[in-house]
């Protein structure tokens, strides 16, 4: 089935259009939703989400456009990711910074520019050195607070809050060196 039937009969809400979208993206979303969440959910919340992408994106069959379906999906399934992240660290204290590999969500486009901004992005937080390194990472990959933060890093709050302000000013510099304007 091509695209633009899938969204005709999506919109119609023939689930034999939901079954080829289900055969045909599963293992993207499941890979999206393994790289976001590293090691911090189970294979149960992986598959629960994975189900929850597409009856999203069953339930918004008018959103899709031809051409666009696969980063629709894949979108649907990060923000379904986040959202349950967040929703697990408000309960949970401690992520280990040493499971973190955000390149591997970095490089998840098949833009050929996008994931060379990636990368170039990855290597200048990777360069800043810690604890800057970590404090973006936490905040901006794992979605923690500066509650949270604070708690693994044994900081207060508000000194991560400050770190983090002045670790992406830093971070903008050494992006722009390099040509990337944030």
């Amino acid at each position: 089935m091509n695209e633009e039937t899938m969204i005709k009969k999506l919109r119609q809400q023939d689930s034999e259009a939901l079954d080829e979208a289900i055969r045909k993206y599963t293992r993207l979303v499941s890979a999206i939703i393994c790289n976001i969440a590293g090691d911090q959910l189970t294979a149960e919340d992986v598959e629960e989400l994975t189900e929850d992408t597409f009856i999203a994106m069953w339930y918004n069959a008018d959103k899709l456009e031809e051409g666009k379906v696969k980063a629709y999906i894949c979108q649907i399934a990060k923000n379904k990711t986040k959202n349950r992240l967040r929703d697990n660290n408000k309960h949970s204290k401690v992520v280990s910074i040493e499971n973190m590999s955000p390149e591997d969500d970095f490089l998840l486009t098949d833009d050929i520019e996008e994931k060379q901004i990636s990368m170039t992005l990855f290597e200048a937080i990777d360069e800043m050195g810690e604890p800057d390194r970590e404090i973006i990472l936490r905040k901006y990959y794992y979605y923690q607070n500066s509650k949270q933060i604070g708690e693994v890093m044994k900081m207060n709050a508000q000194t991560v809050r400050t770190k983090l302000y002045r670790a992406k000013d830093k971070l903008k510099k050494i992006l722009s060196e390099r040509g990337i304007i944030i």
